[in-house]
């Protein structure tokens, strides 16, 4: 009995196993995809109108540009804004304002409330 108990197991383990390196595989894809995606918008443009950030199909911020220290400590810890999720300093798609974020989940009080 023990031992079809474990084989179940093993079977399930096997199949979550396999359905989460499918969908990381699917992330990944989606992730290059959005960058292609970015560069290929960005290449179509006049040379004089590039400016290597913007939004993918006006939803997922991208930006080429080499980020400034301030423009990094913004994305990541900004007490002030209400924000959780923040367009990324460098690359495609968003970044995470942790302070904000564990205000919320109620981990931290100690930041200062959103604007």
């Amino acid at each position: 009995m023990i031992d079809n108990v474990r084989d179940d197991l093993a079977r399930k383990a096997d199949t979550t196993r396999s359905e989460l390196n499918a969908l990381t595989s699917l992330l990944k894809m989606a992730v290059f995809g959005a960058v292609i995606g970015a560069i290929y918008v960005e290449l179509r443009k006049p040379k004089a109108d590039r400016t290597w950030n913007g939004r993918l199909l006006g939803v997922v911020p991208y930006d080429f540009r080499l980020p400034s220290l301030e423009s990094v400590r913004s994305a990541y810890w900004n007490p002030k804004s209400p924000k959780i999720f923040t367009p990324r300093p460098l690359g495609v798609g968003w970044a995470v304002n942790i302070p904000t974020l564990l205000r919320r989940m109620g981990v931290h009080r100690g930041f200062t409330k959103g604007r």
